[in-house]
């Protein structure tokens, strides 16, 4: 009797809209993105406006590492190749945003602005910018590490 009130007081307090058969797939980022290689990046927070300005190469993370594997495991290793690197002698920048609901933690509004401006479904997303704004790589749900290097120093060459 008592699980059924609390199941019933917990469906009360929340709306559908967050019932976890409504969530996204932990893991799964699906569909296409609306911005492809070659757009101008939307660089629409605080945050992406000030390493733009600063002219670093961006790679932004859309997913929730606590709630998605793949999110956890490249935020990993991609902050150990930022510590290991300076941040590429502090001409990159990493940038993790969450943009789905997580168990019952909703994202950030930022992470909500970036979700409808990149045009994405799921998560993990990955976005790799260039100095001049414009989205040069594009990965879905994963991306090794050393090709997620790779990617940054070409760009630096730039």
């Amino acid at each position: 009797m008592k699980s059924k009130i609390i199941l019933l007081i917990f469906l009360l307090l929340f709306p559908s809209s967050l019932m976890a058969t409504e969530l996204p797939i932990r893991g799964i980022a699906r569909g296409e993105s609306k911005i492809k290689v070659g757009d101008n990046a939307p660089l629409i927070t605080p945050e992406l406006e000030k390493a733009h300005k600063e002219g670093k190469v961006i790679a932004l993370q859309l997913g929730y590492p606590s709630h998605c594997p793949w999110c956890d495991r490249m935020e990993r290793y991609i902050n150990e190749i930022m510590k290991e690197t300076n941040n590429f002698d502090n001409r990159a920048i990493f940038i993790q945003t969450q943009i789905e609901h997580a168990k019952f933690i909703p994202p950030p509004d930022d992470g909500i602005k970036l979700k409808e401006a990149y045009g994405v479904e799921g998560q993990p997303w990955l976005f790799i910018i260039d100095k001049k704004g414009i989205v040069r790589f594009v990965y879905k749900i994963f991306v090794a590490n050393n090709v997620f290097k790779n990617n940054i120093e070409e760009l630096l060459k730039e």
